[in-house]
């Protein structure tokens, strides 16, 4: 292999991980804390995402996750209300 294409392949590599790093630093963009309840357990999670409903759904499973004793409790819980939300600065 000639050193003009060994370059070509070592600089589309480089590309190819920056554009990779770079999406997903820009996916993490908004943070924000959400605090679930059910029957008498709480739980307060912070999650990360693209945007605010990605960032609050997430941080609800997480919270749901674990406070629900059973599966049932876990579909309930993630169709209820959060207790809070709050928007954290990065």
């Amino acid at each position: 292999m000639s050193t003009r294409i060994k370059l070509a392949i070592a600089f589309f590599i480089l590309v190819f991980l920056g554009v990779i790093g770079f999406s997903s630093f820009q996916a993490t963009r908004t943070r924000y804390r959400v605090c679930m309840s059910i029957d008498g357990r709480s739980h307060c999670a912070v999650a990360q995402g693209r945007d605010a409903k990605e960032a609050i759904q997430s941080a609800m499973q997480i919270d749901c996750g674990l406070i629900s004793a059973n599966r049932d409790q876990l579909m309930v819980c993630t169709t209820q209300q959060p207790q809070s939300i709050e928007k954290l600065s990065k």
